[in-house]
């Protein structure tokens, strides 16, 4: 039934906007990992992937199987004794990732949703040779895109820094699908504790497919430099809250041209979103959350998908999404 429901919405759409620019997905075969709890943020990087789960303390190394490799202590919180995961009324929510270089260090940002006041507040930097950590209060940041956007609320679900600007997805159940774009330079000393307000916040809001009448919500993304263009994943619950997980109904990957980001305009994508389908055209009900990206020419790229079961698991499969 599902599968019905999800190739209609794509139907209608597609119907609607004939002369959108389209994309071919396809996704390999499910790789399982029982080891890492809710997987919420993917990066690769020289071979191998880095994954953060929302409910785990640990940033992940994975190989190219999704094996985990090592494992690097992000901040120690109290953890459920049977499972291993983060105490829901403490866990920082760890949503978004993405890796930048400065100097000699790559650096991975990690940022909380902000979807509970203070406590989800909070992010880190980590620098590849595991050396320095710096944790930051994102209450500063968190407040001035709320008020960017004229929201009271937020839901951060993905981070996509390109070499000038860093992008800030936030999932609809919190204040809307938004995407808000900071310089990239500023975000880094913020995030380094060298200033606390930002120049210029841009905000972009999004539309994306629905599902049994509830909207798609932003959830990871990355950039496509050969392309210009952020590539992003959306995922279904059967849930308006932003703090409580819903029934998985299904998720979407798309591309978003830089140049078609406009304020004050609503960018429609769900014409060009494409739904995850297995070989057999099948809905696959998975909740991705993030996507990596391994290679990419201009019309093509391949990576990785990250989704979280909701059932303290993870499931990673690969992906090639080539322009038709």
């Amino acid at each position: 039934m599902l599968k019905h429901i999800l190739a209609a919405t794509l139907v209608s759409t597609l119907a609607m906007h004939a002369n959108a620019e389209s994309y071919t997905l396809e996704l390999g075969s499910s790789n399982l990992n029982q080891g890492l709890p809710s997987a919420s943020g993917l990066s690769y990087r020289n071979g191998f992937f880095y994954a953060v789960g929302d409910d785990a303390q640990w940033l992940f190394e994975l190989d190219k199987n999704f094996y985990i490799t090592d494992k690097q202590l992000i901040k120690e919180y109290p953890v459920d004794p049977a499972t291993g995961r983060i105490q829901k009324k403490v866990k920082p929510d760890f949503e978004a990732m993405a890796q930048f270089r400065q100097g000699k260090q790559t650096w991975n940002m990690v940022l909380g949703s902000g979807s509970k006041a203070e406590v989800r507040e909070v992010g880190f930097l980590l620098s590849s040779d595991r050396i320095t950590k710096y944790e930051r209060s994102l209450v500063s940041l968190y407040s001035q895109l709320k008020m960017a956007a004229g929201i009271a609320e937020l839901n951060i679900e993905g981070l996509v820094l390109t070499p000038s600007r860093a992008y800030i997805f936030n999932r609809g159940n919190g204040g809307g699908n938004l995407i808000f774009a900071v310089k990239q330079n500023e975000l880094v000393d913020y995030m380094f504790g060298k200033n606390d307000r930002f120049s210029k916040i841009e905000t972009y809001l999004v539309k994306l497919p629905v599902v049994a009448n509830f909207e798609a919500g932003l959830s990871g993304g990355e950039f496509w430099a050969k392309n210009h263009s952020l590539v992003y994943t959306a995922s279904v619950e059967a849930t308006g809250d932003s703090y409580n997980d819903g029934q998985i109904l299904g998720s979407f990957v798309g591309v978003i041209p830089l140049d078609q980001l406009k304020e004050g305009v609503v960018l429609d994508l769900a014409p060009t979103s494409v739904p995850l389908l297995d070989q057999a055209g099948r809905v696959v009900i998975t909740k991705a959350e993030s996507l990596a990206i391994t290679s990419s020419e201009e019309d093509e790229i391949k990576g990785a998908i990250a989704s979280d079961n909701d059932d303290g698991t993870s499931e990673f499969f690969y992906f090639e999404l080539e322009k038709n």
